[in-house]
Parts: structure tokens; C-alpha cells; sequence
């Protein structure tokens, strides 16, 4: 459901370019990669962060710095699991720790978090201002670093776009675990990391809704399946009923459509888990 926490070798990083507009992810080799794996390793297994500087909510003095990263060990159990039992996530419910990490360990993560700082210990760089009405409300500022270079695009900017991401040296990747500060947004999505990729588990914590910050997520999202999955046969997720706004905002960042009946047939078997 959908609604709105080693290698002996340095890290090498690869800049993603292309995608969605200006949005780049920054992909690291997973920690549990040898060197001998990496090469056949699907990029979707491998750590994505991006960096956002500021709400979007329009106020550039807040002080927010926020982090979305695809690492599964930075995501606090405890806080993921209070967001479970909330009345957002009407169609989850806690599990205890060890079935959630595995959850984890066998999906693909993006834990949205709140920092103190970015990992270079400030705010650098220049930023742009959005205008965009979105459905989450309010414009987009995002941060590009000064000190690596941030490819360009031809496309104009949008509100639907992902924000640019700055590349991270391996000592500043080291300090990302330190600078997050709290799990405030989380999507998962169960993938064969080739031909499908099911979102669920979509959450932004009450305090943080209405900033820019959903659709931020869902479009690193996206970014990273139309970026690292071209065999792609089919992404889904599940909206409950009575959700219309929830499925125009999957059809705008995700260019998901209702299945009708002439097209295809969903079948569906509620387990001992489900909650609706």
C-alpha cells in the first residue's frame, strides 16, 4: 500500500546522468559487495543517496537538511515500526525486529531522513527556487555542491523532478550514518531489481507532510527505476479506495494508470498479514 525511517577498497562512485530532468542519484558499491560480484550486481542493490537542502516549504532559514538513501542498515527499526502502527500506514502493523530487518535486507529501501548537517559539515553550493503547485503544496530548493560537479540538463525544471544530488567522497558516505538525525519518510518496493517493481510502504511522519518532501521521494523513486531497471515490464502499487488524489500522484511522478478490466486482471490473496 501507498500513502501520504566492506569492502576493503575505498567506495568508487559513479554519477548517474539522464533520468528525470536535473535529478541524479549518486550510486555507491553496496558494503556487502566483493569486488569479484560487483560487475554482475544489479545497480538497484547498490547504495543511492540524494540531498535536499530545506523543506520547500519556502522558508530557506529553517535549517533542514534532508537525506534519502537507499542503504537498508540506516533505517531505525524501532521508529520504522511506530510509523507501522500509525494511522497513515492504515495497512501495516509492527512486526518485531528480526522479521522487519529481513523485510529489509530483501527489498529495496529509501529511508527519508532529517539532519543536522550535510556531510561536508555545511551548506554549500547555490540553490534554485521552484515554483511548481504540486500536490504535496509548496516549491522545491535544492542544494548543488560546489565541489563536484553536478551535470546539466536540457530539460526545464519542474516540480516533479528529483533535486540535484551531490557525489560523495568515501570519507563523507562514512559520515552520512552520523549526520542523520531521525527517519521522518520511507518507501520499499519488492523488485526483482529486472522486469518488476511493486511500491508499498510509502509514508511521510505527519510533521513533515505538505513540504514537497512525498513527491521528493517518489521521484527518486522513479528515478532510480527508469535509470537502473531498462527491462522493466511493469511498476504497481496498491491504492486503497477512496484515495483519488493518491492515484493522480502516482499517475504524475510514477506515469502509473488504473489497470482496467479490458486490460489486465490483478488477482490478490489476503494473507495472515494483511490489514484490510
Amino acid at each position: 500500500m501507498s500513502s501520504m525511517s566492506t569492502s576493503t577498497d575505498p567506495p568508487r562512485l559513479r554519477q548517474k546522468t539522464g533520468g528525470m530532468g536535473t535529478g541524479t542519484g549518486t550510486i555507491h558499491p553496496s558494503p556487502t559487495e566483493s569486488p569479484a560480484t560487483r560487475s554482475s550486481t544489479s545497480t538497484t542493490s547498490r547504495i543511492r543517496t540524494w540531498t535536499r537542502n530545506n523543506s520547500g516549504d519556502g522558508n530557506s532559514n529553517d535549517g533542514n537538511n534532508f537525506l534519502i538513501s537507499t542503504d537498508p542498515s540506516l533505517i531505525p527499526i524501532p521508529t520504522l515500526n511506530e510509523a507501522f502502527e500509525s494511522e497513515e500506514m492504515y495497512w501495516a502493523k509492527p512486526l518485531p525486529e528480526d522479521v522487519v530487518r529481513e523485510m529489509l535486507d530483501r527489498s529495496v529501501c529509501f529511508g527519508l531522513y532529517l539532519r543536522q548537517s550535510l556531510p561536508n559539515g555545511g551548506t554549500v553550493g547555490k540553490s534554485r527556487d521552484d515554483d511548481d503547485e504540486s500536490l504535496d503544496r509548496g516549491g522545491d530548493r535544492s542544494v548543488q555542491s560546489t565541489t563536484v560537479p553536478i551535470p546539466t540538463s536540457s530539460s526545464s525544471s519542474s516540480g516533479d523532478q528529483p533535486t540535484p544530488t551531490k557525489a560523495l567522497t568515501g570519507d563523507q558516505q562514512s559520515k552520512v550514518s552520523t549526520d542523520v538525525s531521525s527517519l521522518i519518510g520511507f518507501a520499499r518496493a519488492i523488485s526483482d531489481h529486472v522486469t518488476f517493481f511493486y511500491l508499498t510502504d510509502v509514508y511521510i511522519h505527519p510533521k513533515y507532510q505538505k513540504r514537497g518532501l512525498g513527491k521528493w521521494l517518489i521521484s527518486c523513486v522513479q528515478e532510480l527505476v527508469e535509470q537502473d531497471m531498462p527491462f522493466l515490464r511493469r511498476t504497481m502499487c496498491i491504492v486503497g479506495a477512496g484515495h483519488d488524489e493518491t492515484i493522480e500522484f502516482y499517475r504524475r511522478l510514477m506515469k502509473m494508470e488504473v489497470l482496467g478490466g479490458d486490460v489486465a486482471s490483478v488477482l490478490s490473496w489476503r494473507g495472515p498479514g494483511a490489514t484490510f
